[in-house]
């Protein structure tokens, strides 16, 4: 293998590739750690070599005892093609270097069933910010099930009828030995309850917040960062919005908890709310998905999605619509990046599409956006990683360049903003065939692991580069 010196020199590289057995110039750089670092130099490689060529290179260099997978950025973006066509597409002599950053790819995850219920899983959440051992599953025959690090902490019969969405935030100043949780069910019902973390699982008593005027099944559900609001949404296409608090996230008696034992629960009634603090009137199709906006960069939103092919901005101080944008395809959820403004939306089409939120500063708080009038939301990228309707996108909340999509095809995707065109992975889980499982919902509970719920019952967690340690990537 020649150096840039030596190619420099020779009349292949001085001319545009006119075949793929021409030859390109790269230079290969890295962010890994040091025994994954090779010499600072150019070298001269078939224009042929794509991604798998070029970590057999890299390794080849690096001598490894065993080799390891790499992938590569070039000008931002992963290369998916050979160097021959990223170089004929963009017009490129081959004595242009390419410089390539290398990182370590995605290896084979590791799946492992949690549990199994008899009937669909309609959502899941982490009970806490990421890294969190303890997640949720909703399910359509009305129960609410707690798992920490794989194991069934709790079950409990929450409702009679289907559970179609359930929200989590750790309950403030308990330094995650508690979480608040709020469930959607399809008698347009919420039911909220505060749960103390601990060696035994204590359940507070059950809140329940409806609405005279809005009966119609829920899809949708959120809470704010103090757990002062609640928001649900569903089938009457408005946005109902009710107050939260310590009336509605009650605590537990820790006598009653200390002397229950099992893991099935018997909810206890707690608080009910018959009307909620205001409706939000403007979508005209089903509430799909409700995120509140982070106080530090979008402070008092609560934004909404919905079939009719758009997302919303609320102002919740107002009780107003502020935002109204056209996302062109019905939306089935919606994820905000941990980053910069950025949006994620999934579609019925199968689509995961990507979008900018281009908004001015906000006029009394650093490093937050004004969300209103003036406020775009170009799109940044789209692709289909799904055969069938996707249903559910997850940004990762410690990781801005990755995310988590699942569809009715069966498939769980991992995402990078930096690979447009395609996933970076692909797994499949459930029954194969023409008619596969539908997965119906995902959470990160940390960076390489997922939850990952669907019509066949199953809770499942997923382990990201277990074979090759976190750290190195």
């Amino acid at each position: 293998m020649a150096s840039a010196e030596e190619g420099a020199g020779s009349s292949s590289a001085s001319k545009a590739p006119s075949a793929r057995g021409g030859e390109a110039l790269v230079l290969f750089t890295t962010k890994l750690p040091d025994r994954y670092q090779v010499q600072d130099d150019s070298l001269v490689v078939p224009a042929s070599l794509a991604r798998y060529g070029l970590s057999e290179v890299v390794n080849r260099l690096l001598g490894l005892e065993k080799p390891a997978p790499f992938d590569f950025l070039i000008d931002g973006e992963f290369l998916r093609t050979d160097l021959f066509e990223y170089l004929d597409a963009r017009k490129l002599s081959s004595e242009k270097v390419l410089k390539l950053e290398y990182v370590l790819a995605l290896s084979e995850p590791e799946e492992e069933q949690v549990d199994e219920v008899p009937d669909w899983i309609s959502s899941v959440a982490a009970l806490g910010p990421a890294p969190c051992p303890w997640f949720v599953a909703s399910s359509y025959d009305g129960g609410l099930r707690l798992y920490e690090a794989g194991a069934t902490r709790l079950t409990m019969k929450l409702a009679d009828v289907s559970l179609t969405a359930v929200a989590a935030r750790a309950a403030p100043g308990t330094a995650g030995k508690a979480s608040l949780l709020a469930a959607a069910g399809k008698d347009g019902i919420v039911r909220c309850f505060r749960a103390e973390l601990d060696a035994r699982v204590a359940i507070g008593p059950v809140a329940t917040l409806r609405s005279k005027e809005h009966r119609q099944a829920l899809e949708a559900i959120a809470i704010n960062e103090d757990a002062s609001l609640v928001a649900g949404g569903g089938w009457d296409n408005d946005v109902l919005v009710w107050n939260g608090g310590p009336t509605v996230f009650e605590e537990a008696e820790q006598e009653k908890a200390a002397s229950s034992g099992g893991v099935k629960r018997k909810a206890v009634v707690g608080a009910e709310v018959e009307a909620p603090k205001f409706a939000l009137q403007g979508h005209s199709q089903v509430v799909s998905s409700l995120h509140f906006g982070d106080k530090a960069r979008y402070p008092f939103t609560l934004l909404s999605a919905s079939w009719d092919c758009s997302v919303r901005v609320w102002d919740v101080a107002a009780a107003s619509c502020v935002c109204n944008w056209t996302v062109a395809r019905a939306v089935s959820s919606f994820s905000m990046s941990p980053g910069g403004p950025q949006m994620a939306t999934s579609h019925e089409d199968g689509h995961v599409s990507l979008w900018d939120i281009r908004a001015p500063p906000h006029p009394t708080m650093q490093g937050a956006v004004t969300l209103d009038s003036s406020a775009g939301l170009p799109l940044t990228s789209a692709q289909s990683p799904h055969r069938r309707l996707a249903s559910e996108v997850a940004w990762c909340p410690v990781d801005e360049q990755r995310l988590a999509s699942v569809g009715h095809d069966g498939s769980l995707c991992i995402l990078d903003p930096r690979s447009p065109k395609m996933p970076l992975q692909r797994v499949r889980l459930g029954k194969p065939g023409p008619v596969p499982t539908k997965l119906l919902c995902v959470t990160w509970l940390a960076r390489e692991e997922l939850a990952v719920g669907g019509s066949d019952g199953k809770v499942v967690r997923i382990m990201l580069n277990r074979s090759k340690g976190a750290d190195d990537a």
